[in-house]
């Protein structure tokens, strides 16, 4: 299941959304703040919007590589690490994503911490 996981984080470091969709459950939920979307489609356009956002909005926009903390068997938390310059400014901004993985070897639940 760790490798479900270390799929998932480089896909996402290399904008393979197509990658991405492939590894998430049909009924995936994906919890960000208040909002939850559901299904690969929905939350791998997400994703994609906001690297579109963000390569718009900034100078310079570069994904790091991401590291997998094993929880469980099931869950694992994903770090991402992500380069920003905006007006000359830079800043490296750090977060992580909770992963649940089904029996069936898809990601079911995704929670952005």
């Amino acid at each position: 299941m760790k490798e479900i996981a270390i799929q998932f984080g480089q896909s996402l470091d290399n904008d393979e959304f197509d990658v991405t969709m492939k590894l998430l459950s049909h009924d995936c939920t994906y919890v960000i703040g208040e909002d939850v979307l559901i299904g690969p489609k929905d939350i791998c356009q997400s994703y994609e919007q906001n690297m579109i956002e963000g390569r718009k909005k900034l100078d310079v926009l570069e994904w790091g590589k991401s590291k997998i903390e094993p929880i469980n068997d099931a869950e694992y938390y994903v770090h991402f690490t992500d380069y920003l310059t905006h007006k000359g400014e830079k800043y490296t901004h750090r977060c992580k994503q909770k992963l649940h993985v089904n029996a069936d070897g898809f990601i079911n639940r995704i929670v952005h911490i």
